[in-house]
């Protein structure tokens, strides 16, 4: 019977293996003998760890003591663990690695160009990069401007005062930019930034958590272990995803009327945009003297430009409630995290907040009231680029950023010891790219890595020479990069230039207290015990 018993093992041992053979072959490749013993390790943290609140703080600790790229044997498919700049360039720039990864099968919104993948995404990703291009995105400085000036408001009105909670900021942030992100994308306007009657943003803000934890828990993807195993998440879910659902098809069906009443869908040509996603400020300025003379060749936004799709059969109509679910999140949920982890670090560095007080002051000259910014003056302010560069460093909006390979290709790797070579990467691996701690290490980032030091993204600072260009990648980099990086800066840029001349911030919290968690974007899981003192700024003899 032993005998029997031993022999079954065996032969089950055996199956295991070769159903992982491919996985084991990857992790002797990068990290040899010593990267196969340590897979029971790596295997213990993941089934203790692998949770939104723990996972951050734990892959931080234990990374120093693992050769990079790492790579992990995960079910029957193998996962590369990157934090360093020079592999991260070869994922990021291989077209084989543009495909998003199995632990983004836990997205809730997981339809659209967020999650499209292969010759599927490149065709999205094509049609759609017109209503991200330059000139569109200078046309909405204006709802920018406006929007920031009822945040200021809003601040004047209700934010005064001692020991305001973090989540109060934090929900003030995230209606302003949705506010603005209904009206960029949808044409829509929704009063978000007074009342947020409907609960969106709480909403969007609570399916990203349910989403974080189906992404660190991949057998919670799967439907019917997802309600089996956390039936009150589920049911949650469901119900959340019904009221964005309802929230979006509404506004989505009142826009397709005013597009086919007002005849723009007949229109088959629009100037092509000279600047695109990617365009540089330079091209913003040669663009600005354009704006006011554009009519008859305005440029579509997102959701004129998914309409004319539409009608011209590249799209199905239902794949308009698709991208426009995605879309709205994509373009508030990282931003207003990002205006929020900027004014946080502004609040603890209240040296570095009256530099950049000065800076806003010797730009607008003599103004009480900045109720106009344009991008002209952004481009002035060098300071607030390193304040804002320096914050997207330290606390990056996305910690974890990951991708799927979609056939087999070769990498070059280096050994501690300096010796390099050539690793196969094959079809189906996942890679996690770490920004957080890449952008946190003093490897990389000099003795200032672990502390707000805005100096990093001063000109001519020696601690900037010779750096690698992929040491920081806020919004990704390569072939996928994030299709809304130029607007997030401006709109980031414009509010905190309104707020920090408006308003003085400070809190006793300090950089050493925070608890990070990787809730898709960055979270705090000790956020209540951050709070903030907001004075006005009172100016006479303007």
């Amino acid at each position: 019977m032993l005998q029997v018993t031993l022999l079954a093992l065996s032969l089950l041992i055996c199956t295991i293996v070769w159903w992982q053979r491919n996985a084991w072959l990857l992790v002797w490749r990068l990290n040899g003998w010593r990267g196969l013993l340590q897979q029971p390790y790596l295997w213990f943290i993941l089934i203790f760890y692998l949770e939104p609140n723990k996972l951050l703080q734990v892959v931080s600790h234990i990374r120093p003591h693992f050769q990079r790229p790492l790579g992990i044997v995960f079910g029957n498919k193998s996962v590369i663990y990157v934090d360093d700049p020079i592999t991260m360039e070869q994922f990021f720039n291989a077209p084989e690695c543009i495909d998003k990864s199995f632990f983004q099968d836990g997205f809730c919104l997981k339809r659209g160009l967020l999650h499209a993948r292969g010759a599927a995404w490149k065709s999205r990703r094509r049609q759609l990069d017109p209503a991200f291009g330059s000139k569109v995105l200078l046309s909405f400085i204006d709802t920018f401007n406006t929007v920031g000036n009822q945040l200021v408001h809003k601040f004047e009105t209700e934010l005064l005062g001692a020991n305001i909670e973090f989540e109060t900021l934090d929900e003030m942030f995230s209606r302003a930019v949705l506010e603005v992100s209904c009206q960029t994308t949808m044409g829509t306007e929704t009063n978000f930034t007074a009342a947020d009657t409907q609960g969106i943003a709480k909403t969007y803000s609570e399916l990203m958590g349910i989403s974080a934890l189906r992404g660190t828990k991949p057998w919670l993807q799967v439907d019917f272990l997802f309600r089996w195993l956390d039936a009150p998440n589920y049911k949650r879910c469901q119900e959340l995803m019904k009221h964005l659902e309802d929230f979006v098809r509404v506004i989505v069906q009142k826009k397709h009327a005013e597009w086919r009443a007002s005849g723009e869908c007949h229109i088959g040509h629009i100037a092509t945009d000279s600047g695109g996603a990617n365009a540089d400020g330079a091209e913003d300025l040669r663009n600005i003297r354009n704006i006011s003379s554009e009519n008859s060749s305005r440029k579509r936004i997102f959701i004129e430009q998914i309409f004319h799709m539409v009608d011209s059969g590249e799209l199905r109509m239902e794949d308009v409630m698709d991208e426009a679910l995605s879309m709205l999140m994509v373009s508030f949920e990282t931003i207003s995290t990002s205006v929020l982890v900027i004014m946080l670090l502004l609040a603890m560095h209240e040296d570095h907040q009256r530099k950049l007080r000065e800076e806003i002051a010797a730009t607008f000259p003599q103004a009480q009231h900045i109720t106009n910014v344009d991008p002209v003056q952004l481009l002035q302010m060098k300071y607030l680029d390193a304040i804002v560069y320096e914050s997207l460093r330290l606390l990056t909006t996305v910690p974890f950023n990951m991708r799927a390979v979609s056939r087999d290709f070769f990498i070059d790797v280096s050994a501690p010891s300096g010796s390099k070579w050539r690793a196969k990467i094959p079809k189906d691996t996942a890679i996690v790219f770490d920004a957080f701690n890449m952008q946190r290490d003093p490897k990389y980032w000099g003795p200032h890595a672990q502390e707000f030091y805005p100096e990093h993204f001063i000109a001519g600072n020696s601690s900037a020479a010779g750096r690698h260009p992929y040491a920081f990648v806020p919004f990704a980099k390569g072939l996928r990069y994030c299709i809304g990086n130029r607007y997030s800066m401006y709109l980031a840029k414009i509010f905190i230039v309104k707020l920090i001349h408006h308003f003085e911030f400070g809190t006793p919290t300090k950089l050493s207290d925070l608890h990070f968690v990787n809730g898709i974007s960055l979270k705090f899981g000790n956020s209540e015990i951050i709070n903030f003192h907001i004075k006005k700024i009172e100016r006479t003899g303007v």
